[in-house]
């Protein structure tokens, strides 16, 4: 299988993996070959891209980190639980926040569990899922980062409770500026900035979860340096959930279509957060998202330094920038593969970006 974005989808194309909506709904199955009218349909859904199945990928598979069910459960459990805090439905927050506590259970098990612990796959996603798919796959990125850092079992639970709601202040903030499709005033601005503190004040009186999850609900908008918010405080001093977070946070914004801009590619978004070592974020995180998270996925298309076009095949988590990729040869699937990472006749080539091949 290999990824294709959206505007690039054409007739015939057949999916590789269920197109689901938010609600668990499976919109496409498996193995539908799309027509022209489903085509426009995912585009008005706010799809950024789909997976499918063709001669190029051949026998390329990509294992998600986490099961497709459990992604269903906790999408569907923070919709519910975010539902309640915004209209104030005490009576049900009890019941969701030990749901939520559960999920981080699942979600922490099956990623100690995968011997996979590279995160190779983009998310597919549209417009309308963006606040629950957000929570989740920052979730799912700390966990990762976690594990790269050597975090026991107990602290990493905690850390995916902690980024399961860390963005529970922003059912504080008013939807029309959570939701401007341009840029905000200097004063819309500081409405946002308020949801850290104000989710961390309604955590601390309603939800019985961990202090150090709460923390990371405060802090996860703090920067290395001191210039984040709300307390403008700098280097250890922050939690070290909230420095997680914070990464995870920038990188899943980045690679998410929003009404207001297109989303980054994988490798852009890794290397703006590259350009933060040390300033916007710890350096020791920074290392850790680069060991974890593929610049290139398995199943993207990139073009060589050599000017040549390749699927990529596998990843190296030492190595990220430098995956091990099957050859296209005038537009058209190739045995030839090239490890960047193992073959020293390939040490001065490098890939130099993704490409959308139709």
């Amino acid at each position: 299988m290999r990824y294709i974005a959206t505007k690039n989808l054409r007739p015939g194309h057949k999916l590789a993996t269920d197109l689901e909506y938010s609600n668990g709904t499976v919109l496409l199955r498996k193995g539908k070959a799309l027509t022209s009218s489903l085509i426009r349909k995912i585009v008005l859904l706010g799809y950024q891209g789909l997976y499918i199945d063709d001669e190029l990928s051949a026998g390329i598979e990509i294992n998600d980190i986490i099961s497709a069910d459990l992604r269903m459960r906790t999408r569907r459990q923070l919709e519910l639980l975010f539902h309640n805090v915004e209209y104030n439905i005490t009576s049900g927050i009890k019941k969701n926040i030990k749901s939520v506590k559960t999920l981080a259970e699942e979600i922490v098990d099956e990623i100690l569990s995968n011997r996979e612990t590279m995160i190779n796959i983009i998310d597919l996603r549209n417009y309308d899922d963006y606040t629950y798919s957000h929570s989740l796959n920052v979730t799912v990125l700390s966990v990762v980062m976690g594990t790269a850092l050597g975090l026991n079992r107990n602290t990493i639970y905690n850390l995916a409770v902690g980024a399961l709601v860390h963005d529970t202040g922003k059912m504080f903030v008013p939807k029309e500026i959570l939701h401007k499709p341009s840029r905000l005033s200097d004063e819309e601005f500081e409405e946002i900035k308020k949801h850290s503190e104000l989710g961390y004040r309604y955590l601390c009186a309603n939800f019985d979860i961990p202090d150090d999850s709460k923390t990371a609900t405060l802090q996860h908008h703090e920067k290395y340096n001191g210039g984040g918010y709300p307390n403008g405080i700098a280097g250890e001093d922050i939690h070290q959930f909230g420095r997680i977070i914070s990464v995870a946070d920038v990188y899943d914004a980045l690679t998410s279509d929003r009404p207001y801009r297109g989303a980054m590619l994988p490798s852009d978004a890794i290397e703006y957060i590259m350009g933060g070592y040390g300033t916007m974020f710890d350096p020791t995180i920074v290392k850790a998202i680069t060991q974890k998270v593929a610049p290139y996925p398995i199943g993207t298309c990139v073009r060589l330094s050599t000017g040549q076009e390749a699927i990529v095949v596998k990843n190296y988590e030492a190595t990220s920038l430098r995956p091990l990729v099957r050859l296209i040869k005038d537009g058209q699937p190739s045995s030839e593969c090239m490890d960047l990472t193992n073959d020293r006749h390939t040490l001065n080539i490098t890939v130099q970006e993704i490409i959308n091949l139709k």
